[in-house]
């Protein structure tokens, strides 16, 4: 039987499945010597982000033939590297879409409510009067500002503008300009453009070297001092320097932050000082449904490529005809 193995736990559903069909390696405690000796013979890993896939640990995994992510991201894997050896990399790109779009909206709403303020005012102080100390902001008739439009920017956008009344700019260089014509949003051609007329601004690109550290100083001098960053995308499309000055500055409002350029981040990380930035650990798309989506899908894409059946989702499909068998 065909061993898969598993760094963190799987929804219940995805488990169930895996277990039906091969031999589950579970290593949850992180352990690098027990990782690295069952790399050497397992056929097939699902990998959490905390398990880096990197060239060291693919050259020793001998015997594998799959990596599967679950989710949109798979900036943990050494892609170039995976396909220099026949492996398939496997993700799960429209699981994640609806819990991390509904976080999104959530961040949102939080930052243009002054939830954070209002709570610990209330909850910590007993200050009831904090109700009209602060103001919050409608989202009816503000702009949201789409980052790349992806399946996660393109859910975002629509419950916004559909369940909010709001006006959708987009701007993602990849983009078919019908697509968003369709939609009735309006695309603009540079990030300055987008920038200058949003009200919050959402990221939603993957992490690599040409949009590392994209939100810089010059950036958030562009955007509105009303305007609230949201990034549920990668923590390093940020750069976290700048956006602490930015929000110390009152060049921004503020900002709704799901990751961080270093994970876990630094306790006394300065994002966590501020009762204008919301933030939360990495957890848009875990929400229960989203697990169970994200689980199946990647479990699914594994088994796919284990019987030889070439799977829906493939990052590197150019490696099929000469896989690892």
């Amino acid at each position: 039987m065909k061993r898969v193995l598993v760094d963190r736990p799987l929804h219940p559903d995805a488990r169930e499945l895996l277990s039906e069909n091969v031999e589950v390696i579970e290593i949850f405690n992180d352990d690098k010597d027990a990782l690295n000796s069952a790399l050497k013979v397992v056929d097939g890993v699902i990998c959490s982000a905390a398990l880096k896939m990197r060239k060291a640990e693919i050259r020793i995994s001998e015997n594998l033939k799959v990596i599967g992510r679950p989710g949109v991201g798979y900036d943990s894997v050494d892609v170039e590297e995976s396909s220099k050896q026949g492996i398939p990399l496997v993700y799960t790109p429209d699981g994640p879409t609806e819990s991390v779009a509904e976080h999104v909206i959530a961040l949102m709403l939080m930052c243009t409510k002054s939830i954070n303020t209002v709570q610990a005012a209330l909850k910590k102080k007993g200050d009831f009067g904090i109700r009209t100390k602060v103001t919050g902001i409608e989202a009816q008739g503000k702009t949201l500002g789409l980052v790349g439009f992806g399946r996660i920017g393109q859910r975002a956008g629509e419950i916004a503008s559909l369940g909010l009344g709001m006006k959708i700019v987009v701007f993602d260089p990849y983009l078919n300009e019908k697509s968003v014509s369709v939609k009735k949003y309006e695309k603009v051609n540079t990030l300055e453009e987008l920038l200058e007329l949003s009200d919050v601004v959402s990221l939603h690109l993957p992490f690599m070297e040409k949009t590392a550290g994209l939100m810089g100083q010059n950036e958030f001098r562009k955007m509105k001092k009303t305007a609230f960053l949201i990034n549920t995308a990668r923590g390093g499309v940020v750069d976290e320097t700048a956006l602490i000055e930015a929000i110390e500055s009152g060049e921004i409002a503020g900002a709704g932050l799901d990751v961080y350029a270093q994970e876990p981040p630094e306790k006394d990380n300065r994002l966590f000082t501020f009762d204008n930035v919301i933030t939360t650990p990495h957890l848009s798309s875990f929400t229960y449904d989203g697990k169970r989506k994200m689980g199946i899908g990647v479990v699914q894409g594994v088994l796919d490529v284990l019987n030889g059946k070439k799977p829906e989702f493939i990052v590197n499909g150019e490696v099929w005809d000469q896989r690892r068998t």
